[in-house]
């Protein structure tokens, strides 16, 4: 799911009509979203996340990777192989030595 449909779908239409005791809608969002529509810091975490899930994605799920024995399931011990990837390449890109030079 892209992060676009899920910061949309963190609202339902029926919500928006929402309106509590002495609150606005967009108090009333916020609270029933738990800050996600109205935090940028939040969204850009949520877009931060998705981009960093998909690095270096094999299109194949973890359990396949582990059956047939690559070398990326060796490395990370079978255990969240495609998620421990990523992040390790994400934070590799961000800290090796070219891109502090």
């Amino acid at each position: 799911m892209s992060v676009v449909k899920l910061l949309s779908r963190s609202v339902a239409p029926q919500d928006a009509l929402l309106e509590e005791k002495g609150k606005g809608i967009a108090s009333t969002l916020h609270d029933h979203t738990y800050g996600i529509t109205s935090d940028p810091l939040t969204q850009f975490s949520c877009v931060l996340s998705a981009l960093i899930h998909d690095a270096d994605h094999a299109g194949v799920p973890n359990a396949a990777l582990v059956k047939e024995g690559t070398q990326v399931a060796k490395q990370y011990n079978n255990k969240s192989v495609a998620e421990q990837n990523s992040v390790d390449l994400a934070v590799r890109g961000v800290w090796s030595d070219d891109a502090l030079h």
